[in-house]
């Protein structure tokens, strides 16, 4: 293939800075020097920086045949009342499968949950404890008030669970939750008798292990999510299928760039991003961007890997010690 001839464009000069005239400062003056800015800083019309904040932005739902194995285990669990965990290294892609799930099965109006929501989804944030839980699930259901003890809201929590005909609870990152909210988890099951599902990194199963050093307090928490689904990394098709998709809904060019059509650019994209899709959305948004800086400049399999640079690849599969 032949490689185009790519116009390197200069770093803007630094602006010159002007020597104050002898004599004494006045009082309150602000300096008169501008700011100098750190580093080469490419020259972008505002319609080019803006087109470059928006392509910052294309981060698109896109299903592929995983997503469709996931909402069938939801399912399955949720008729069935069985708590289980989910497992996957890719977290941006699990994220977007479990927020499309509920969106198409819990609707609101507006900011207000529609009565019945028979599936609620939580993200878990840093310190993941019984309080952070149930006010995480509060606010879901649009009952946010903070008040009260942790028996006050674990009834409240109870109560609006019911209310609401929740069926299925999904605990995202739940390898920050803490025991004790682990504990409430298993408790909100047996009370209410729902669904409840462990969604997370690997490290999820090595949290939960009883066999672990000073985790045989585990034990409970281990029987009651036995279940497991692993979340699988894309695979090719399932790359090509999000590109063509990720260009389609997401960059909307009149002259697109056409990235599956070429098998070797879909083979490379594939492996720097190892199957998972916030890599995959990153690589995408660089090449969108140094298209926009090199018009024209020919898509190939060579100028994509400069467009891509330096970068480690991604983790896909821990291994075992």
């Amino acid at each position: 293939m032949s490689q185009s001839n790519l116009a390197v464009q200069p770093p803007e000069e630094q602006p010159q800075v002007s020597q104050a005239s002898s004599g004494a400062s006045q009082p309150n003056q602000a300096p008169s020097n501008p700011a100098r800015k750190v580093g080469a800083q490419k020259t972008r019309s505002p319609e080019q920086q803006a087109e470059i904040e928006r392509i910052g932005r294309i981060n698109p739902y896109v299903g592929v045949q995983r997503d469709e194995d996931l909402f069938t285990c939801f399912n399955h669990w949720s008729d069935l009342k069985i708590c289980a965990r989910v497992l996957t290294i890719d977290r941006l892609g699990l994220s977007k499968a479990i927020d499309h799930y509920t969106r198409q099965t819990s609707k609101r109006r507006g900011d207000l949950l529609q009565v019945p929501a028979p599936v609620a989804a939580i993200e878990m944030e840093q310190h993941g404890s019984a309080t952070n839980l149930f006010l995480l699930i509060l606010e879901f259901l649009c009952n946010p008030l903070d008040c009260g003890s942790l028996r006050d809201l674990r009834s409240r929590t109870w109560g609006t669970l019911k209310v609401y005909g929740v069926k299925l609870l999904i605990v995202n990152y739940a390898e920050l939750l803490s025991f004790a909210a682990l504990n409430e988890l298993v408790r909100t099951s047996e009370k209410l008798g729902i669904s409840i599902v462990l969604a997370g990194s690997p490290y999820l199963n090595d949290l939960l292990d009883p066999n672990g050093n000073r985790k045989k307090r585990y034990v409970n928490v281990y029987n009651t999510f036995r279940k497991y689904h692993q979340f699988n990394l894309l695979s090719v098709s399932d790359t090509a299928t999000i590109i063509q998709e990720w260009e389609r809904v997401g960059l909307r060019w009149a002259n697109p760039l056409n990235l599956t059509t070429d098998s070797a650019i879909v083979k490379l994209l594939h492996e720097r991003s190892q199957g998972q899709l916030r890599p995959l959305y990153e690589n995408l948004r660089e090449i969108a961007v140094w298209k926009l800086e090199h018009p024209g400049a020919q898509i190939n399999p060579q100028n994509i890997d400069i467009a891509l640079g330096n970068q480690y690849q991604p983790i896909s599969k821990l291994r075992q010690f």
